[in-house]
């Protein structure tokens, strides 16, 4: 009889030690779905936000680069012959070359409105629009008194987004017609 108790001690022993060992699991992987779904709860929370501030460091970035190429194109306009090569990079939207309306443009969507809808606001030459939409549609662009041509033509260029960076080059092809010719190639 003895030894009956002794074997049933021990599987009963044996048996507590798995149902502990099973509890265990069974909790650690609870807290995991637990933590993972908080993960989850703030990553949906806060990852509009994130998208808005990034879109908003775009804009930015796309401000500078605009003041950059108006720059350049002043800088050109002094004297006929002159020539000035500036890198352009586009990570987000449409840069337009509106040779025909002597304008540079930049058309982005973005998730966040960088002005209030439907009021164009001008910082220095630079013109920003915002228009409402899902995404909104932010607009930036240059109007110029000079005469803009691309590859010496009245003609609509546009570049899309790219990883590499184009090679605008901006050369001032001297006066016609009483207005300074500027002629940007890529």
């Amino acid at each position: 009889m003895k030894k009956r108790r002794m074997v049933f001690s021990t599987v009963r022993l044996s048996s507590l030690r798995t149902s502990k060992l099973s509890q265990i699991w069974v909790e650690t992987v609870t807290y995991t779905l637990i933590g993972l779904a908080i993960i989850g709860i703030l990553l949906a929370a806060t990852k509009p936000k994130i998208d808005k501030l990034k879109d908003k460091m775009i804009i930015e970035q796309t401000i500078d680069s605009m003041n950059k190429i108006d720059s350049k194109i002043y800088e050109v306009q002094r004297a006929p012959g002159n020539k000035r090569v500036l890198n352009v990079k586009i990570s987000k939207g449409r840069f337009i070359i509106d040779a025909a309306e002597d304008k540079l443009k930049w058309v982005l969507k973005s998730k966040y409105q960088y002005s209030e809808e439907g009021t164009p606001i001008s910082l220095g030459n630079l013109n920003i629009l915002t228009t409402a939409g899902s995404p909104w549609v932010v607009e930036l662009w240059v109007n110029y008194s000079v005469n803009l041509t691309y590859e010496g033509k009245d003609v609509l260029k546009e570049l899309t987004e790219t990883t590499a960076p184009y090679s605008l080059k901006i050369e001032n092809f001297g006066s016609s017609g009483g207005k300074t010719q500027i002629d940007l190639r890529v």
